[in-house]
């Protein structure tokens, strides 16, 4: 039956009081979505266990507490036909952080959205929750914290309106959480599982474990000590490190909490022979070329994860896994087990982009990722682009074809040395931008070298043949250049960045070797790029950009149009055709510069987690002298941009305008492409 008039029904935590209860904490995975905090304290009621990683999680847990399952009306309960609404109010907790923690560990608040058939069902789901939040206020620290559950139906009132729904039950949680519970004592001993005793290594620290006298109780914080110690053991060679006991007190008479924690730390662990597993047609010289110790090393955890890491970066395999035997050799002297899968050998793809000013541009390439064996990739690639755009080079000299370019590159990885590579580029171009029209050949041969994980360095000899037409001349072009590179990348995502920054300079000294340019000049292009995760979480991104150039050695005629720079575009200054950010000739066609100088900032906000917007300014142009002169106004445009985010990188849509378009540029510009702007 239904409560009468007013009724409230309670339900209330019963505590018993010890001068002291000593509990075990466990680590074990739940089955039902917890909150993190829930899930630390749970580790609290089941002693500690002794595992591998790769062993499966057991069926059940004890202590834990079981997902909810939908309550079923008993046969005379009065059933409403879409179920009991209700609203769950959460009183007497004052601090927002505990008071989310809650939240997230009810099962009132997490069912709200599925009504239960009947009151009983609601007053079951309550029930329920006792334990949860207990479990959730003891993670916390409250050790003495006290539950009172109410419910309260307004229809029980007689109040409910002729044809009308019936108005949502109150659930109000009261809790007095009591004293906040504190650290006391931490106390470490080592013992060895086969011999006993106190063995725990005298250079492992022991102390700074996020657990200082004083403290708060914090469930997580003793778990989080207790893998602290274990990784510290591991970084110091015990690779069979664990811990085999933890103990906690927790002393009501003075609100305090004693931790106690026995751990053993095993021999001290050296690598021996590796294995190789799952090869095919990648040579395993390659791979054990990318094994970072040698045999009889001190096992380093920080070495494994490198290895694998450097074995990953080959590009040939799909999975790669870096283990230590599954118990320790004698002395310690351990097998290590590299298990790998190759992906498949062969690959196409293609791509498209567009821009109103530009049109329609794509490309489609042909790859092999293991050439010879040694992880070589030969990929060979056909690229189109400003098809039906209403930009192009000097087509009145006779060029009336689209951009067309066809490559081939070549790279062989641990060339000379191990993560040195080789790379050869090869490509025939027919380039029609605003600017002017080209007809070339280039081969570039080059190597390329990681000096530390986030900076690479590059240096080679290139050289190209060509013809490039303007308006008003044609340059034979043949040059002999020395690209010198450095690249430094620090974000946490290639294609789509929320932290870091990343930085490029190219220095390329170009000498004649024929044709109608007599001097040699240096052309220097540096790029620069930081992006800040404003909450955190991915969600509100800043970013901002900055492009400098100069080409230093001889006047701006002697320098063929393909080598001078220009501003303008969806990599540039958005709001501009490409090129066009930038002083022109009297054909109205971009004339280019010896300098460049481009700023530019965005704000990326996720409106879902596929889904995103991007508000932008850009500015830019380029100088006739060597050095950004700012003799020519900045060209400024912004727009708003769209993206939809995918596992290979964002989609990007950007609509731009010209804030101080030049006579003749378009009022707005259209860009779709693959990956941020920058």
């Amino acid at each position: 039956m239904g409560p009468t008039l007013g009724a409230m029904i309670r339900f209330a935590s019963a505590s018993r009081r010890r001068a002291a209860v000593a509990t075990r904490i466990a680590a074990a995975p739940l089955k039902a979505p917890i909150a993190a905090p829930l899930v630390a304290a749970l580790l609290f009621l089941g002693p500690a266990g002794v595992g591998h990683a790769q062993d499966s999680p057991p069926d059940s847990i004890p202590g834990a507490v079981p997902a909810v399952a939908p309550e079923a009306a008993p046969p005379d309960e009065e059933v409403r036909p879409t179920g009991i609404t209700y609203e769950v109010d959460i009183t007497g907790v004052e601090d927002d952080g505990l008071r989310g923690t809650l939240r997230d560990a009810s099962t009132l608040v997490e069912l709200k959205n599925d009504h239960p058939p009947s009151l009983i069902g609601l007053e079951r789901r309550a029930d329920s929750d006792r334990d949860r939040l207990q479990t959730a206020l003891r993670s916390a620290g409250y050790y003495d914290a006290k539950l009172d559950i109410r419910i309260e139906d307004p229809a029980a009132a007689g109040t409910l309106p002729a044809g009308g729904e019936p108005p949502p039950v109150k659930v109000t949680v009261v809790v007095t959480p009591g004293p906040l519970y504190h650290i006391k004592t931490v106390t470490v001993r080592g013992t060895n599982g086969s011999t006993g005793g106190s063995t725990l290594p005298k250079e492992v620290a022991t102390d700074d474990l996020g657990l200082a006298a004083g403290a708060p109780a914090l469930a997580q914080k003793v778990l989080d000590a207790e893998s602290e110690l274990v990784g510290r053991l591991s970084k110091r060679g015990y690779a069979f490190a664990k811990a085999s006991d933890r103990e906690v007190v927790v002393d009501h008479s003075d609100h305090t909490m004693d931790v106690a924690y026995t751990v053993d730390p095993g021999p001290l662990t050296r690598y021996g022979a590796t294995r190789i597993e799952g090869l095919e047609k990648v040579d395993e010289e390659l791979v054990r070329g990318r094994l970072a110790w040698t045999e009889g090393q001190v096992f380093d955890p920080a070495a494994t994860d490198r290895a694998r890491q450097d074995i990953a970066a080959l590009q040939v395999f799909d999975t790669v896994r870096v283990r230590m035997a599954e118990e320790p050799g004698p002395d310690g002297v351990t097998p290590v087990i590299v298990t790998v899968s190759e992906r498949k050998r062969r690959f196409i793809g293609g791509g498209v982009s567009y821009s109103t000013e530009d049109g329609v541009g794509a490309n489609t390439y042909w790859g092999h990722r293991n050439l010879f064996g040694g992880a070589e990739q030969l990929r060979v690639g056909v690229d189109v682009g400003r098809v039906a755009g209403s930009s192009g080079g000097s087509s009145s000299k006779g060029n009336d074809l689209p951009d067309l370019r066809f490559s081939v590159n070549f790279r062989k990885p641990d060339f000379l040395a191990v993560k040195q590579s080789l790379v050869v580029n090869f490509a025939v171009v027919n380039d029609q931008p605003p600017a002017y029209s080209r007809v070339a050949s280039e081969l570039t041969v080059k190597l390329e070298r990681p000096l530390t994980d986030q900076l690479t360095v590059s240096y080679g000899v290139t050289g190209e043949r060509g013809r490039v037409r303007t308006e008003d001349t044609t340059y034979q072009t043949s040059f002999i250049g020395v690209p010198l590179g450095a690249a430094w990348n620090g974000t946490d995502n290639l294609l789509n960045p929320t932290s870091g920054q990343r930085a490029s300079l190219q220095v390329t000294p170009w000498f004649p070797v024929g044709g109608d340019t007599k001097s040699p000049f240096t052309s220097v292009l540096f790029n620069g790029s930081t992006y800040y995760d404003l909450g955190n979480d991915g969600r509100y991104v800043a970013a901002g950009r900055i492009g400098l150039g100069s080409i230093l050695g001889t006047s701006l005629t002697d320098i063929p149009p393909d080598h001078r720079f220009y501003a303008g575009g969806g990599g540039s200054v958005r709001g501009y055709g490409f090129q066009k950010a930038g002083p022109r000739d009297r054909y109205d066609d971009p004339v280019g510069g010896r300098s460049l100088f481009e700023i530019g900032a965005e704000l990326r906000i996720k409106v879902t987690e596929s889904i995103g917007i991007v508000p932008f300014v850009d500015a830019g142009t380029v100088y006739d002298s060597a050095y950004p002169d700012f003799s020519e106004p900045l060209r400024v445009g912004g727009g708003l941009g769209l993206r939809y985010y995918t596992d290979f990188g964002p989609l990007r849509v950007d609509v731009g305008v010209p804030f101080n378009p030049a006579s003749g540029d378009s009022r707005w510009q259209l860009y779709l492409s693959l990956g941020q702007a920058f």
